[in-house]
């Protein structure tokens, strides 16, 4: 999930992507331009074209004035392109200038994904209010799973009919009935917004109606079979939009790419099909029709014999042509009637046979008038043509055509030299630029009023099919019906937006004059603002990122690096089980200032648990909630901290120390807790009473048992630098927290614990602590240190004492694994040795002694406790 640092950072990049059309930018890119633009599905509400898929390739424009290499990015943010009427424009500049953008993605931002993905081919159906996507081709991809099948993205404008509580404008998801499916492509695709209807005909599909994607090896999910049907859609009611599905009548042959126009004859209109092939190259990979003769003695007859289809009678028709331009695909049209309705012209641009991608495009302009059915060529091309491009009408005398792409030439492509061509179709001829102030109404071309006779304003003689008549008596009943044109809605004139600079960016141009007096450059206010707005932005996004990665390290405050590396959690354990890693010390909490790196990596601070965190205040110190003893474990060894409790003098309740180190039931004061890591349940802890480690284990993350011996002496600077904890954090009470009392060793002890060497298998401490002891009975001074023996004695719970260290049997001494480097005598009885007579160094022996159970030497009381001496 993002965070809101990431969050607005991609933000910032989805508007600058979509304010630029491609999707990313090299550093050193400063404009970008549509090279080609096929087969994309578009439509007109009002005043405005929506423009969305296609296979669109974008031209950079570098900063040394040169081009970088084409780039197809699949639209990944799911941009809907928009093109308004009230934009003057230049034709050979860079027109994405001039284009809006929206997008199709969830939230109205970021990746569209499998929410809005981009289609290759299929239409918009649409009125002057809403329009409703529907067929077309995905790219096969795993990166996310595709839309269900009948499964389409609509968009809402304007609402009409009945006024709606709750409506908003934008794109929204919506369902097909049962019996249709997303699964076409390539057919051909009109709306009437006067009737609220719109149409999808014929097109192609997989062989087993599945899923089709653009063009593979993989027939299976290509588009390849000719399709029969026929879909409706009605936008009678806003919302409540219905789909209709039926098979085309067999005299109506199905086609791939066909134009599908409606025409404004009869009481609800017609429609009329024109061109398409069957068989064409783009429904396959090699590039080449896989059935050329087939498609050459059949489509060329979709323009010669046209479809024809009466909206109000739900009849078919086919009628004969004169002329006409051939096999014709992937081509556009618009029509255009008469000021006095008495002949329609509907104009064909461009298109190829669709038998290869090499052959010479079509770039001529023709117009079939009907009622008279004639072709006439209005507009030679001088090519090169284009085909997959839409033509839309934002005034009576003019012609857009968007789009597009050319021929193949050697694997390279051939960018269009005008992404947007305008037509005049009164006087059929190019236009360089378009300014929606200058429009006037149509007028039939001279070329054409020399075929159906009238005048250029209407008045056509030429009003039944010739020479052969009427095909169907029914036909010319509907052409002689007026279509009433009030129900046609017009939203032209265009009010004209100030001219823009749809270099759209480029490098500032700066005019330099003679005798300029200097100042600042009119272009720099705009550049500037641009670029410090898109630095702030930029900047803020920073600032929340490393707001939340200073939070996340504030959140670990205290943690060590020992803490979160891996190497040195397994020196930890190491140390535990007595293994030697890397020759230093286990790491424990120290309240001293590191002198050297050596003391640096040995200080670490116990993370913080979550009660700690939510709770600072210091409290009186409670009662653990659970004091029963622990259950025994088995197998598992102890750690040094459970030995020193257990079997050194620092665990025995002295006479001068106060309470003893290893007592559950006693807190200091200010509020001290034990932050060992190198705690563990042993199997001793059921004897030690209320003993709990901060660290609990479970049954399935227990240590491995400790080895039979150790390699060689802990550091005794470990001890040295078990000290106090911080007295602002307060003790935690509950399950699996205990204070230290390793705070209650006395000032004496803690100074030679501290001199302990790492290297000597001597202790310092306790020479130092005999030396004393000795100077104290020549001087009789302390009764109490005569009453300490090196065989210190403490209760194992059931009121029974036990000697330590402990032994495996009487008068046997356990294996002493830090040996002071001098052999004890066996122990007879407290302070006295076999001989009678007693230790010379009461503190010369290490305190670390451990049990043949310790060792793994198990004996006959295995799994029970340690052995206690008789």
């Amino acid at each position: 999930m993002l965070g809101p640092g990431a969050g607005l950072l991609a933000a910032v990049t989805a508007f600058a992507s979509v304010a630029h059309g491609q999707a990313a930018w090299p550093a050193d890119q400063v404009n970008t331009t549509i090279c080609q633009w096929a087969q994309f599905r578009a439509h007109v509400i009002r005043d405005t074209v929506y423009m969305d898929g296609g296979s669109l390739w974008w031209l950079p424009g570098l900063s040394d004035g040169t081009y970088g290499q084409t780039v197809n990015d699949h639209n990944p943010l799911g941009i809907v392109y928009t093109l308004n009427f009230s934009k003057p424009f230049t034709t050979t500049d860079n027109i994405t200038a001039v284009f809006g953008a929206l997008s199709k993605a969830a939230g109205g931002s970021g990746a569209a994904n499998n929410y809005a993905p981009n289609y290759f081919d299929g239409a918009m159906l649409g009125n002057d209010a809403e329009f409703f996507t529907y067929g077309g081709m995905l790219r096969q991809t795993t990166s996310f799973s595709d839309p269900d099948k009948n499964e389409i993205i609509a968009f809402q404008k304007y609402q009409y009919g009945p006024e709606k509580e709750i409506f908003s404008s934008g794109f929204l998801q919506d369902d097909l009935p049962s019996d249709l499916t997303r699964y076409l492509a390539y057919g051909g695709g009109a709306s009437a917004p006067s009737e609220n209807k719109a149409w999808y005909f014929s097109g192609m599909h997989a062989p087993g109606w599945g899923p089709i994607y653009e063009p593979s090896f993989n027939e299976s999910l290509t588009a390849i079979n000719v399709s029969s049907t026929f879909i409706t859609l009605d936008m009678t009611t806003q919302q409540k939009e219905t789909w209709k599905n039926v098979t085309l009548p067999s005299s109506i042959p199905g086609r791939a790419n066909p134009e599908l126009v409606w025409v404004p004859v009869g009481k609800e209109g017609i429609l009329v099909a024109l061109g398409g092939v069957i068989f064409p190259e783009f429904t396959g990979y090699l590039g080449t029709s896989s059935n050329a003769a087939a498609s050459k003695a059949t489509s060329p007859s979709f323009m010669s014999t046209i479809n024809i289809y009466d909206v109000a009678s739900d009849k078919w028709y086919s009628q004969p042509t004169v002329g006409g331009p051939g096999q014709l695909t992937r081509g556009c049209s618009v029509v255009i009637p008469a000021q006095d309705q008495s002949s329609f012209s509907i104009y064909y641009y461009g298109g190829y046979t669709g038998l290869t991608k090499t052959e010479e495009f079509n770039d001529d302009v023709w117009v079939l008038s009907i009622p008279s059915f004639t072709w006439v060529k209005v507009s030679v091309g001088t090519g090169p043509g284009r085909a997959g491009h839409k033509c839309f009408m934002p005034y009576p005398d003019q012609m857009f055509a968007i789009g597009g792409y050319t021929k193949s030439s050697g694997g390279a492509l051939t960018c269009l030299k005008e992404t947007v061509r305008v037509f005049n179709v009164s006087s059929a001829a190019w236009l360089k630029s378009y300014d929606p102030a200058k429009w006037s109404n149509y007028t039939i071309p001279d070329t054409v009023v020399s075929k159906i006779g009238g005048s250029p304003t209407g008045g056509a003689t030429a009003t039944t099919p010739g020479p052969s008549g009427w095909a169907a008596t029914d036909l010319a009943s509907v052409f002689g019906e007026k279509y009433p044109v009030t129900k046609i809605a017009t939203y032209y004139p265009y009010e004209s937006v100030a001219p823009t600079n749809n270099t759209n960016p480029t490098l500032p141009t700066v005019t330099v004059e003679p005798q300029s007096d200097g100042g600042t450059p009119a272009f720099l206010g705009p550049v500037l603002g641009v670029v410090l707005g898109l630095m702030f932005l930029t900047m803020i996004a920073v600032l929340i990122l490393l707001w939340r990665r200073r939070k996340l390290l504030r959140g670990r405050t205290g943690m060590s690096e020992a803490g979160t590396e891996d190497t040195n959690g397994h020196r930890i354990m190491s140390w535990m089980r007595g293994q030697n890693t890397d020759g230093k010390a286990g790491t424990v909490t120290s309240e001293e200032t590191p002198s050297s790196p050596d003391d640096l990596e040995s200080v670490t601070t116990h993370p913080l648990s979550m009660a700690e965190m939510m709770n600072t205040e210091i409290r009186a110190p409670v009662e653990l909630m659970d004091t029963s003893p622990r259950v025994e474990l088995h197998d598992t060894g102890l750690t040094h901290l459970d030995v020193m409790n257990r079997y050194s003098h620092l665990g025995e309740e002295k006479l001068i120390a106060g309470p003893v180190l290893n007592n559950g039931s006693y807190y200091s004061s200010t509020g001290t807790h034990q932050i060992d890591h190198a705690s563990s349940i042993s199997p001793s802890s059921a004897s030690l009473g209320q003993h709990h480690s901060q660290h609990q284990y479970s049954s399935t993350e227990l240590p491995a048992s400790s080895p039979a011996t150790y390699a060689e002496t802990p550091s005794t600077a470990a001890i040295a630098n078990t000290v106090e904890s911080t007295p602002t954090s307060p003790a935690p009470t509950g399950r699996g927290y205990v204070p230290s009392g390793v705070s209650n060793i006395s000032e004496r002890d803690k100074a030679h614990l501290r001199t302990i060497s790492d290297t000597s298998v001597v202790s310092s401490v306790a020479t130092g602590l005999a030396a004393e002891r000795e100077k104290e009975r020549e001087s009789g001074m302390s009764p109490v240190a005569e009453s300490v023996d090196h065989n210190d004695v403490f209760s194992d719970g059931d009121g029974q004492t036990v000697v330590s260290p402990p032994t495996a049997g009487p008068g046997v001494e356990a294996a002493d694994y830090v040996s002071a480097g001098q052999e004890a005598a066996p122990v007879t009885e407290r302070g006295a040795t076999a001989s009678g007579t007693s230790p010379t160094s009461p503190l010369r022996r290490s305190v670390f002694h451990e049990s043949r159970e310790d060792m793994n030497d198990l004996g006959p009381h295995a799994g029970t406790g340690p052995e206690r001496n008789p």
